[in-house]
């Protein structure tokens, strides 16, 4: 029997985690495994696959067939599949070509991208499990000592669990049937979007290593000047609450030290040049920030390269957002290329 989409939907563990690292990290990981995968045939029972079972024949028949595959933020599922699924269990190839998302179908309409909130805003009659969803973010962890649960230990939870995975695949079939499928040139559009999350931004490991002592090395010496100019009371330049009070007890009212607040505050006349120092270090510490290339040695892939950044109709307009490192928004530099080529000479010989 030939099926026109099969509904899927994992639950994993591992010890990595998928904030953090992101999904390319996380699917590639060592620990990484399926618990369980719910899955349907077009309008069929929703049935369940447990870790150590044989997938059944009609899956891998419609996979090596290039039959559609469906799932909510479908992303996760194709790198599951093809890392944990044919790796460890040997199953065949998924390409991206077979897959539709319904997470991108919504973004797509201006709908909620999390599969509890579209199902609400589509006033859904089947909703999110939120209670399950509780239990398998426990589950997906390792457990105090480093073990990880099994069906053995817990199976009250795995109970719970299945239950969870398998109504996750009715919501998503659900959310399915009352959007609009991606148009022709849409759908080519959300492809090329996959193939460029998965071949990632490649990133200058040793630079950012060195950017990122020489920041360390920057913010202590601006803490340093920020304990000074505040008298002992504000022992670091990320200490927003300590310098705002501090400012208030100076008698200069302020409700706070965001940006648009210390260049009011910059502005007076009379304000004491060590609460004029102690904004201006403020500022210059925000300068220095590390953010970003924490991101990318968190992110960072076997590879070099920082995967799976962009998401795919992010904004309503239709155009695509940033995700975790945000390339998309990176300051434009100030120095002329060669003395940037000239840094990056310094920073290969430390």
């Amino acid at each position: 029997m030939k099926y026109k989409i099969l509904s899927i939907d994992f639950e994993t563990q591992s010890a990595c985690d998928l904030k953090t690292a992101g999904l390319y990290v996380y699917a590639k990981h060592p620990s990484t495994d399926i618990l369980c995968m719910a899955y349907a045939f077009d309008d069929g029972d929703v049935k369940l696959w447990r870790r150590g079972e044989e997938l059944p024949e009609d899956i891998v028949s419609h996979i090596t067939m290039d039959g559609d595959v469906s799932g909510h933020n479908v992303s996760f599922e194709l790198q599951i599949w093809n890392t944990v699924g044919c790796f460890k269990y040997g199953w065949p190839e998924l390409k991206v070509e077979q897959c539709h998302c319904t997470m991108a179908m919504s973004y797509a309409m201006g709908l909620p991208a999390s599969l509890e909130k579209a199902a609400k805003a589509l006033g859904l009659h089947m909703q999110k499990d939120m209670v399950g969803s509780k239990i398998m973010l426990r589950m997906a962890l390792p457990k105090t000592d480093g073990s990880f649960h099994n069906e053995a230990t817990s199976p009250s939870e795995f109970e719970v669990l299945y239950a969870y995975c398998l109504q996750d695949v009715e919501v998503e079939r659900g959310i399915r049937g009352r959007l609009m499928p991606l148009s022709a040139h849409e759908r080519k559009v959300w492809i090329l979007d996959q193939k460029i999350n998965s071949r990632g931004i490649g990133i200058d490991v040793h630079a950012v290593q060195v950017a990122l002592e020489i920041v360390e090395v920057e913010q202590a010496r601006l803490n340093a000047e920020m304990k000074k100019a505040t008298h002992g009371i504000v022992e670091r330049c990320t200490n927003a609450k300590q310098l705002s009070d501090w400012i208030n007890l100076c008698g200069f009212k302020t409700e706070g030290v965001a940006k648009s607040a210390i260049l009011d505050l910059l502005s007076r006349d009379d304000l004491p040049n060590d609460i004029r120092q102690a904004l201006l270090l403020r500022q210059e510490a925000a300068k220095s920030s590390t953010a970003k290339l924490v991101k990318m040695m968190e992110g960072l892939s076997s590879d070099g390269r920082v995967k799976g950044c962009f998401q795919y109709h992010g904004a309503s307009t239709g155009r695509f957002s940033g995700r975790r490192v945000q390339f998309q928004n990176m300051p434009r530099p100030k120095l002329k290329q060669k003395e940037i080529d000239e840094i990056f000479k310094i920073f290969d010989g430390v």
